[in-house]
């Protein structure tokens, strides 16, 4: 069984591999050497690999904050001397997805963590937005677990399968930022016009990993799934429109908040969005017959909200990759980002 936008394993969707960041220089690193206010594409790298050291050193009041800043850690609103990343992470890389806004100064990365041990196993993902060289918005999230999300998840894979994400081809022809930020309007509104060719080799991905679909009964696919761009999406009517427009990477970036519920899939869970009526039916169905025919211990389907970041990358005039970062709350929640 294959969900439209969402497969059954997981139900929505980083490039370079992972390197130490160079803690010594970075926190003392200016990024404010200029008289305008304008924000390059190094100055941006520049404060995110700040804000990367100063996870590290456990320290934020070595960022450049605004006087007075935004900030939520998985959905909460929180200074950064209380959040838990600052005390937790104990090994980060550069970003295996860097895209950068120079218009609107901001950003979007993400990366696989430690915390606590040598063994990558979280995913942080994040947005941030600078003001006059200093950081005005930080909006956080760390998915430690497929239990975060209800959809695929390797925090290992994620810098290999992004690498492509950050060297597109030399001679790849570009989207105007108009065309972009038509993509990212269209992302989240099912009732769009927007056509959308998918190239044949796009690559989808859910929280660091190539999506395959093993079926609940463990006798579906064990080929990656491919990009789609289908009428019937998760919709959401206030969703929060480029976010971050790369036009050097044709990376767009779109929030969203999606109701749904956690639906058990075999021996674990899966998220699926109301909008996906179709795929909640199935889902419904094949929990009737494992309720009639075995005595397995299933999870009893529970509303939840999921706050997303979709990322997708478009040139040459198609999709060429689609990724769904998703962070999931109780049933009704709210984004603090949609006030």
């Amino acid at each position: 069984m294959k969900f439209p936008f969402v497969t059954a394993a997981a139900v929505f969707a980083f490039a370079a591999g992972a390197t130490a960041v160079p803690l010594a220089g970075l926190v003392e690193k200016s990024v404010s050497s200029t008289s305008d206010n304008n924000c390059s594409r190094e100055c941006m790298t520049t404060i995110v690999d700040q804000i990367l050291a100063s996870m590290l050193l456990h320290n934020p009041e070595i960022l450049p904050l605004a006087q007075t800043y935004y900030a939520t850690e998985n959905s909460h609103p929180a200074a950064l001397g209380m959040m838990t990343l600052w005390r937790t992470v104990t090994s980060a890389g550069s970003p295996s997805l860097l895209a950068i806004d120079t218009t609107s100064g901001s950003a979007y990365f993400a990366l696989d963590i430690s915390e606590g041990s040598d063994t990558k196993q979280s995913v942080l993902w994040a947005r941030i937005k600078v003001v006059n060289k200093e950081i005005t918005e930080l909006e956080l999230y760390v998915n430690r677990s497929r239990g975060d999300h209800g959809f695929s998840f390797s925090a290992a894979e994620l810098p290999e399968n992004y690498e492509r994400w950050m060297s597109p081809p030399s001679d790849r022809q570009n989207a105007t930022r108009e065309v972009l930020e038509s993509l990212s309007a269209a992302t989240f509104n099912p009732n769009s016009t927007l056509s959308v060719t998918v190239a044949d080799d796009c690559q989808f991905t859910e929280e660091g990993w190539s999506v395959i679909d093993p079926g609940p009964d463990g006798d579906g696919s064990t080929t990656p799934l491919g990009c789609s761009w289908p009428d019937s999406r998760p919709a959401d009517t206030n969703a929060r429109l480029n976010l971050v427009i790369d036009e050097q990477n044709g990376i767009v970036v779109t929030g969203a908040i999606i109701p749904g519920k956690v639906y058990p899939y075999g021996k674990i869970s899966a998220f699926i969005p109301n909008d996906m009526t179709e795929a909640q039916e199935q889902q419904d169905e094949w929990l009737a017959k494992k309720k009639a025919s075995s005595d397995m211990s299933l999870l009893a389907p529970t509303a939840a909200t999921g706050e997303t970041l979709q990322v997708l990358q478009y040139y040459n005039g198609k999709l060429q990759g689609q990724q769904v970062m998703l962070y999931l709350s109780g049933p009704d929640m709210k984004s603090a980002w949609s006030a």
